[in-house]
């Protein structure tokens, strides 16, 4: 008869309430605890999961038994699938039992044990089949990563016994931290073997990324690679999310990693992507920092298109809460045929874009990047606006203004000095002129 014990507080009634695997039965029996149910004798087979293939008979026992209804009574409860979940967990109930096993190692505080933490974990980690929970654990993660300190042996050990779970480990709080330094410590053949596991299903690789624990991991990973065989890989299975991983919090640091840490050909994937969705990155909260990252590191051909792109549709960002970033990032290049560009965008709708708050921060960009003669463009078409005092008071256009007064010179200056000397009362008790005021007074 195989005996089993509780190592829960359930009521004996079935998995998930505190029975234990028979074949992980036999080590409870020798700490000789009481209250033991009892197994009977049905053949057993394992599958390649770890779970049985035939059904189990299990007989509660009527002795100490308060389900009990005569004392030679038994009831019988079978297991009829070879997954079993806890109400809590999808897990193989194996492991689960081996999850139960390893709590019950660390919380113990037996004399036999000892009382250190560490004797107990040295113990365990000799096992790669509890090197699992161990990783998911705080103060195991943190034994694991010392123990790749003290030789290659321990780190193909811990290797082994994580493999087979690092997708569930890297999205994991404590475990992520034990994948990334893993991934510092392991050999080119072992990070290959993640890559595969991860990329076997893009899925679930572009799961982990959107994770707030996994972006890091993937990021570690990306960090680390050193063969043209691993970038392809992990490349090729983030390329159908792109736009997904773009627009997320988390998604998007990846996908900016790519890009500092590839090549242009790796990157080829992402410039393309970027070239298609531009408008739409580019008015995104997390799209329009990843767009400017592409342009920053895209070269040639790659990073000309993109700036196409932007000046085309340059009227309707430079009003768009994120929009308004990318045209100032462009601006910000100095690339002549560029600012041209969006110089004809904008002409004609300078005082428009003055009074608005996104835009006129777009405008102030102009004044202080474009040559003496686009900037002449700006000033005349304020000059000659309708009403050029209602724009000294507006809360947004004063400052357009207020950026004339600083960046021109010459005649020019002298024009825009001339026009506001008029409202020159007006302005001084306005509190949105105070600074148009106070730049006139220096003169």
């Amino acid at each position: 008869m195989y005996s089993m014990n509780r190592v829960g507080h359930g009521t004996g009634i079935g998995w998930g309430q505190g029975l234990v695997h028979p074949d992980l039965a036999e080590s409870y029996l020798l700490s000789r605890h009481t209250g033991a149910e009892f197994f009977s004798p049905s053949p057993i087979a394992l599958d390649v999961r770890g779970g049985p293939k035939l059904q189990y008979a299990y007989g509660v026992p009527a002795a100490d038994n308060r389900f009990a209804r005569n004392v030679n009574q038994f009831e019988a409860f079978h297991c009829d699938n070879s997954l079993m979940f806890d109400g809590k967990k999808s897990m193989n109930f194996l492991e689960r039992g081996r999850e139960r096993r390893f709590q019950q190692f660390v919380n113990n505080r037996t004399p036999e044990l000892g009382n250190s933490r560490t004797m107990r974990y040295e113990n365990m980690v000799r096992g790669k089949d509890y090197i699992y929970f161990m990783a998911k654990d705080q103060f195991g993660c943190r034994y694991l990563q010392q123990k790749f300190e003290e030789g290659k042996h321990h780190v193909d050990v811990i290797f082994e016994g994580i493999i087979n779970h690092i997708a569930d480990l890297m999205i994991d709080s404590f475990a992520n931290y034990l994948v990334q330094k893993m991934l510092d410590v392991c050999d080119e053949e072992q990070r290959l073997r993640i890559i595969a596991v991860l990329t076997q299903d893009p899925v679930r690789l572009v799961a982990i990324c959107l994770n707030m624990h996994g972006t890091r991991a993937v990021q570690k990973l990306i960090e680390t690679v050193t063969t043209r065989e691993q970038i392809v890989l992990i490349t090729s299975a983030l390329q159908p999310a792109f736009m997904e991983l773009v627009n997320d919090p988390n998604g998007n640091h990846v996908i900016q990693k790519c890009l500092t840490n590839f090549g242009a050909d790796e990157n080829k994937f992402i410039y393309e992507a970027a070239a298609a969705n531009c408008f739409d990155m580019a008015i995104h909260r997390h799209g329009c920092c990843v767009l400017q990252r592409c342009i920053s590191s895209a070269r040639g051909a790659y990073q000309a298109k993109l700036i196409v792109e932007i000046c085309a549709r340059g009227f309707e960002l430079a009003q768009d809460p994120f929009g308004n970033y990318v045209v100032q990032y462009v601006l910000n290049l100095k690339i002549p045929s560029a600012n041209a560009h969006l110089a004809s965008q904008f002409e004609g709708g300078y005082v428009y874009l003055s009074k608005q708050k996104v835009s006129s921060n777009v405008v102030e960009k102009c004044l202080k990047i474009f040559p003496d003669d686009a900037k002449a463009v700006i000033v005349r078409e304020l000059l000659n606006g309708s009403h050029f005092e209602q724009l000294l008071q507006d809360p947004y256009a004063n400052y357009v203004i207020y950026t004339a007064l600083l960046n021109t010179r010459g005649h020019l200056h002298n024009a825009l000095v001339e026009a506001i000397r008029p409202h020159e009362d007006a302005i001084r008790t306005s509190p949105c002129c105070k600074r148009i005021s106070r730049a006139l007074s220096r003169r």
